[in-house]
């Protein structure tokens, strides 16, 4: 299946989730005004005391967000092989698919920080010596870990959560899954790559020409107008957004896992 053929499927299956998309535009917005107190206004500096609640609201906020993250898979997983959804389901989607979806997440990002100190370990040696040369060569070697690693590994992973959800599968076997069908040939990891760009290219031209809307009609608002209108409108984008390009995804490593 071609990137564009899967983005033109996550659209579709978007058209049939819009009770999945409320749910989340919900979501988001609360957790957007959770915040709101404790986020300063552009061009305004955060205040100490404010750091710590907003570290536990979000933090409070990425874990619930990982239980609704089971549940939209699951409920687009039905749309994309049954053609409909139960929104009733969600919650037990939700319950089933969490651990291992936190554990999963957790492995990547601990694999992310371990790559990135190796990276940031060769410019680090080297950086005493004043030595443009043996410097040059250890941005080369951070360079080229950090790619590497993206390609053979990251990037595939993006995918792991699909075989979580799509094959009922572990958390191991959920990496080995991703890497196999995002990788394996090779060549179809810059296919994923493609993918991947072609969705935020989507998703920042839809946000530039809403952000001018939104910015032109600030403008007669007063400041909280103004932020309170901002997030709505971006708790909204993000929602649908979201649902296309987990829908394209997926769409993608059903095709392409055959």
């Amino acid at each position: 299946m071609g990137i564009i053929e899967a983005i033109r499927k996550g659209f579709s299956v978007s058209a049939k989730g819009m009770s999945l998309i409320a749910v989340l535009f919900v979501f988001n917005l609360i957790g957007n005004l959770a915040t709101l107190p404790f986020t300063p206004a552009a061009g305004a500096t955060a205040a100490p005391q404010v750091t710590l609640p907003l570290l536990i609201i979000s933090l409070v906020f990425i874990i619930i967000s990982i239980f609704v993250q089971g549940g939209s898979l699951g409920l687009i997983r039905d749309i994309i092989k049954e053609g409909s959804m139960k929104l009733s389901v969600m919650v037990q989607y939700g319950s089933r698919y969490f651990i291992r979806l936190l554990v999963l997440g957790i492995i990547i990002l601990l694999s992310v920080a371990a790559i990135a100190l190796l990276a940031a370990l060769f410019i680090g040696i080297t950086a005493p010596l004043n030595n443009a040369v043996v410097s040059g060569i250890a941005l080369v070697i951070a360079l080229a870990i950090a790619i590497a690693s993206s390609l053979y590994f990251f990037i595939p992973f993006i995918l792991s959560p699909y075989a979580v959800v799509c094959n009922d599968s572990g958390v191991i076997e959920a990496l080995k899954k991703g890497v196999d069908v995002g990788r394996k040939p090779f060549v179809k990891v810059f296919k994923l790559l493609g993918l991947v760009v072609l969705l935020v290219l989507i998703a920042l031209g839809v946000g530039f020409l809403i952000g001018l809307v939104v910015g032109l009609i600030s403008a007669v608002l007063p400041v909280g107008g103004a932020r309170i209108l901002m997030i709505v409108v971006s708790s909204a984008v993000n929602s649908y957004l979201g649902v296309v390009a987990t829908a394209a995804f997926m769409v993608y490593y059903l095709a392409k896992k055959e």
